[in-house]
């Protein structure tokens, strides 16, 4: 498995707290470009590498619903997303769009993502941005950011080995 390079973390502060966040980083994987292009499209593939999903419901080949378990600080419960795959240039790249609520807290986010072939198979290079509000934006920065990086190797690592598995079936 190749290490994940994430490259930048940004936290942006409001009088509420911490309500926009930007990320971006890239890894490889020994997994064909086109393998990898189906998988993140298929929301029975995709979904089950988020932490903590506690349900999924595919509602389109596009679209999926997933409730995610929360545990930041005093901030317990569960999370209900809606996600849908847009903007997608077959096998090159696509964004992830999703819409959560729960916990007195609301989620934004968008995740691109870019593959790339490279001589050992795909490079994946992602940028996400998270809007938050309510409860979460009031944790403060230095808490999301550390939860955030760990979120995001755990999707990783989580992506990387679903993959694989998929892969060598």
């Amino acid at each position: 498995m190749k290490p994940l390079t994430i490259s930048s973390i940004k936290l942006s502060d409001s009088k509420s707290g911490v309500d926009h966040m930007h990320m971006e980083g890239s890894f490889q994987t020994s997994v064909p470009r086109t393998t990898v292009w189906e998988f993140l499209l298929d929301p029975k593939d995709i979904a089950p590498c988020i932490p903590d999903l506690q349900s999924l419901e595919i509602i389109g080949p596009d679209s999926f619903k997933a409730r995610v378990k929360v545990g930041l600080s005093v901030v317990r419960g569960n999370m209900d997303f809606e996600f849908h795959i847009a903007d997608k240039v077959p096998p090159s790249s696509a964004k992830l769009i999703g819409t959560g609520r729960g916990v007195g807290s609301t989620v934004d986010l968008q995740t691109s993502f870019t593959l790339d072939e490279v001589s050992s198979g795909t490079k994946v290079g992602w940028v996400a941005d998270v809007t938050m509000g309510g409860i979460v934006a009031g944790l403060g920065s230095k808490l999301l950011d550390s939860t955030s990086a760990k979120m995001v190797e755990q999707v990783v690592e989580n992506f990387q080995n679903k993959l694989k598995e998929k892969n060598t079936a």
